[in-house]
């Protein structure tokens, strides 16, 4: 399994100092960080994914992982956020959330998302095609959350504490 992910950018996608600093330093703990090497125009970044695994490479994860993984994704979005890097800026899906090991960690990979959509509209996707990797009890919760996401006009910080009822009556019920 390869612990690279290598990604193209363009300059304006990185358009000031600070945003570099930030992702290159690895201080903000939502970001896995990067090496950005520049060609004359051509900006490329190199993630060092060592000790995670892609969240679309995780399969029939029970009801209390899957809840997890929706937990410390909220809790990475809000990180980005303390360091300006906001969630609108970037792709949020399977493809680019990382789990530590150990499923106490996630990371991003910084990807510019050219789209701009909402960080609760991304949430509520990331939901959706989480779907497809957990058990029939994780979807259940998944719908639930996901058809919160979708109605109700929630911050990110009640759907967080809203994912931690579930996961207390998950664990409480021991629902896998």
């Amino acid at each position: 399994m390869f612990d690279k992910v290598i990604v193209k950018f363009k300059e304006e996608q990185l358009s000031y100092e600070e945003k570099i600093d930030v992702l290159t330093d690895g201080v903000c703990k939502g970001i896995l960080p990067i090496s950005i090497m520049k060609k004359g125009s051509e900006i490329t970044g190199f993630y060092s994914t060592a000790g995670y695994k892609r969240i679309a490479e995780c399969k029939r994860l029970e009801a209390d992982k899957v809840l997890t993984v929706v937990e410390k994704t909220i809790s990475a979005m809000e990180e980005c956020n303390q360091y300006l890097i906001f969630p609108e800026e970037f792709v949020l899906d399977i493809n680019t959330v990382y789990i530590k090991e150990n499923f106490e960690n996630i990371k991003f990979t910084y990807v510019p998302d050219r789209n701009r959509i909402k960080a609760e509209k991304k949430l509520s996707c990331f939901i959706r095609d989480l779907k497809s990797l957990t058990t029939d009890n994780g979807r259940l919760y998944l719908e639930m959350l996901g058809q919160m996401a979708d109605t109700e006009n929630l911050s990110i910080t009640k759907m967080k504490a809203f994912v931690f009822q579930l996961k207390r009556e998950v664990n409480l019920c021991e629902i896998h």
